[in-house]
């Protein structure tokens, strides 16, 4: 455990319940991007120090340390025991019992609070400033963590470990991702947790995967479409015969939607001779690359010479454009086909022009190569 107070202006105005004793009540939330900014400059912390593992946030240890920034703003002390009335004069709890009523079980726990630091950036570099405080941050002897922050710049970090929970982390804990190609890490660890093999599923998905050898870090796709997003492993020591431990995470993606990109230009060639045409026809698949979201498309075609599979659908599809006029002499046919997003609106890559050209030709000269053995 360990405090860091650069300056403290005195004694909050208690405003808000008073909590008495040690219950694991339920503090509100008072600024949730702080406290996400935090989680997340740890995280880059453990990065930045060695490629440590990412720690993950649990809302146990989230709940114990709003519950001590608040009781230190109401109660007006800064301890990491807990304390009831006027100025703290009264010992409630020791700081790992009021830990353990939200965080059941543990096997390992530590805390870092502070106050006056008028940021998330500013607490950190303090927290990283101090022996204590870093190796709460950087150690690998806990895995999960909770931050709280109460207002008047009160911050508490709480940290630990749980016997039989093998956490799985989406992005270095991010609270969002703008693309739906993540990174993953799972921890691992000794015995019958010394993890061989895994599955994974996506929120997205009717069953899990096949069960694959087990890596602890690798990348992964999101299921489609924006909004909370997770992915669930089951984790195995005995090649996939029996699950030892399940994990889950969660992320909001906030992805554009987007078209994937269509070719250019399309070429046939049809020879008059044979009647053949290459290729006979070609497919435009049809997709959202960004957030995997539905999206309502058109085509609209410019020239008579070839027909469209459709006029119009919704992604994944697929839209074919088939040759049908070639005429009796060699000539030379252009068209286009323009493919446009109509819903949702301001979809990114449409519309979409692909330039069409159709050769006829009298007849396609072939070149035959004999096969030398040596």
């Amino acid at each position: 455990a360990g405090a860091v107070m650069p300056g403290r202006a005195g004694a909050q105005e208690p405003e808000g319940p008073a909590y008495t004793g040690c219950n694991a009540e339920i503090a509100p939330i008072v600024n949730a991007a702080y406290e996400q900014q935090v989680v997340e400059l740890v995280n880059q912390e453990r990065l930045n120090n060695g490629g440590l593992p990412p720690l993950k946030r649990v809302t146990e240890l989230d709940q114990a340390a709003r519950y001590h920034a608040e009781d230190m703003r109401v109660d007006g002390y800064f301890q990491h025991d807990s304390y009831d009335g006027p100025a703290g004069a009264t010992f409630a709890c020791a700081w790992s019992t009021r830990i353990g009523r939200f965080y059941t079980g543990a096997s390992s726990m530590a805390e870092n609070i502070a106050w006056g630091y008028g940021s998330p950036a500013n607490v950190m570099s303090g927290w990283m400033g101090s022996s204590g405080h870093r190796n709460n941050i950087l150690t690998t002897s806990r895995w999960e963590i909770g931050v709280g922050y109460a207002s008047g710049n009160i911050w508490v970090q709480d940290f630990g470990r749980k016997s039989g929970r093998y956490p799985l982390v989406i992005n270095r804990e991010a609270g969002e991702t703008t693309t739906r190609a993540v990174s993953l890490y799972i921890y691992s660890g000794a015995g019958s947790a010394a993890w061989t093999h895994m599955r994974l599923k996506n929120d997205t998905d009717a069953g899990f995967g096949p069960w694959q050898p087990f890596q602890n870090s690798f990348n992964w796709t999101l299921g489609p479409g924006n909004g909370a997003r997770s992915v669930t492993v089951e984790l195995s020591s005995n090649g996939g015969s029996t699950v030892g431990a399940t994990s889950l995470d969660t992320i909001t993606l906030n992805a554009a939607n987007r078209l994937g990109d269509l070719p250019d230009q399309v070429f046939f060639l049809h020879d008059l001779g044979t009647g053949e045409t290459s290729p006979a026809a070609n497919t435009l698949n049809l997709d959202n690359v960004g957030s995997g979201s539905a999206l309502t498309w058109s085509a609209a075609s410019q020239g008579s010479w070839f027909d469209l599979s459709g006029a119009g659908g919704v992604t994944p599809s697929a839209l074919t454009i088939t040759p049908t006029t070639f005429g009796g002499s060699p000539q030379t046919y252009t068209g286009a086909v323009t493919v446009t997003v109509t819903s949702p609106g301001g979809a990114e890559n449409s519309p979409q022009r692909v330039d069409l050209t159709l050769i006829v030709v009298p007849q396609v000269a072939h070149v035959y190569l004999p096969v030398i053995r040596r």
